[in-house]
């Protein structure tokens, strides 16, 4: 089993698909931080703007390498080094650029904890010694219960920030009515009762226990994709009205990221899916 996906062994095309997922990942989050959304009074200091566009172009020089000339150990190195110090800056930007930001800060810690996650996937060691994204993000004695927890413990994470994203967006939170004001509110609170859950287990984790949080792990995701289908499909469920002038292009870039996160999960899902038949 890999860490990547919880399926068989990484083969050299998954460690490539992952890279190149990650990148594209990435170098869309320095585009919302070079970008930031209009009415925010946050400065980001010139110093961290041209190193965003420095990682920016080396992400990318990466993910078209991958795509060209595929894997190999020298792009392996370098992609997990520079997320390494790409983490680090992000750190920096967190509390030399946003704080004080609360939106704005937290996406930054969304991403700070997704290049963690990329680290403990490829089995890289993180810039701070080897500890994780928390302390109950690590392994047990059982390889494949350790995989299944971690994922669902880590995507959890994700998915209970992703509704604030969202909402984050003043057009976009007044535009929907009442329900989806209210399911994007019980997403981030479901997401949070399964982590809450998955700790609370006893230890030694029986497959079983786990089995359960895991299908309503999977009714979750599926559900909060469908709802990000709705806004891209602009539907009359979630949006007071059809909206004659559509959200910013920028807003869409960031429902899609999030559309291709839960994808990910769903496939994961699919794998782990596997051995609890």
């Amino acid at each position: 089993m890999n860490f990547i996906n919880c399926g068989s062994k990484a083969s050299p095309e998954l460690l490539k698909r992952t890279l190149i997922f990650w990148g594209e990942n990435s170098f869309q989050h320095i585009t919302s931080l070079l970008k930031l959304p209009s009415g925010t009074t946050a400065v980001l200091q010139p110093f961290f703007k041209e190193k965003l566009h420095l990682f920016y172009d080396e992400f990318l020089n990466i993910n078209k390498a991958l795509k060209q000339n595929g894997l190999s150990n020298a792009i392996y190195n370098r992609f997990v080094k520079l997320n390494s110090d790409f983490i680090f800056l992000l750190e920096r930007i967190k509390y030399e650029g946003f704080s004080g930001y609360p939106v704005i800060q937290q996406s930054v810690f969304h991403y700070i904890y997704e290049g963690r996650y990329i680290n403990a996937v490829l089995n890289f060691k993180n810039p701070v010694g080897n500890v994780l994204i928390t302390a109950y993000f690590a392994p047990f004695y059982n390889q494949n219960l350790s995989c299944f927890y971690n994922q669902m413990y880590f995507w959890s994470i994700i998915g209970a920030m992703h509704p604030s994203l969202l909402m984050g967006n003043n057009a976009f939170y007044n535009a929907i009515n009442g329900y989806a004001k209210e399911f994007l509110t019980e997403v981030t609170n479901s997401f949070n009762l399964i982590n809450f859950k998955l700790t609370s287990l006893k230890r030694p984790v029986k497959p079983k226990a786990l089995s359960e949080i895991f299908d309503e792990f999977c009714a979750l995701n599926d559900s909060f994709l469908e709802f990000l289908g709705d806004i891209k499909r602009n539907s009359a469920k979630i949006f007071v009205t059809p909206m004659l002038i559509r959200l910013p292009a920028s807003f869409y870039a960031g429902v899609d990221h999030q559309i291709a996160e839960h994808t990910l999960v769903r496939e994961i899902n699919g794998n782990i899916a596997k051995f609890f038949k």
